[in-house]
């Protein structure tokens, strides 16, 4: 199986890449054909359904919302655990952290994303 911090790091790229043709790659790259993510609050099944899934966060949030690695990689067999955040900078003030659980195939990319969101803004009134 491939190292478990290059599928994250390529994980969190996927989600910080706004070109679309290198998300596309990346995803390919980082997620099975049958992959699937789930959060409380969007899905996505296969490369185009995750890559769908990306662009629609990034066509909601300005391009200084990054995704980063807020916790050490933490797996056995094929289980993948790590915390990231995203946010939380002058030019982006809303602040998002999350707990993911990933499932990793033979061939060393994500099966499945269980995504709990741990923080984010209240919100508006």
């Amino acid at each position: 199986m491939s190292n478990l911090n290059e599928i994250v790091d390529r994980y969190i790229a996927a989600w910080n890449e706004r070109d679309a043709g290198k998300r596309r790659a990346l995803i390919a790259k980082t997620y099975s054909e049958d992959a699937n993510y789930t959060d409380p609050h969007r899905t996505g099944d296969g490369h185009t359904g995750i890559d769908t899934m990306i662009a629609a966060v990034h066509a909601r949030f300005e391009p200084a919302y990054r995704f980063r690695l807020k916790s050490a990689v933490d797996g056995y067999s094929d289980r993948v655990r790590f915390t990231w955040e995203a946010g939380g900078t002058s030019d982006a003030p809303l602040h998002f952290v999350g707990t993911d659980f990933v499932t990793v195939g033979q061939d060393g990319r994500i099966r499945t994303v269980t995504c709990f969101v741990d923080e984010s803004p209240a919100p508006a009134k």
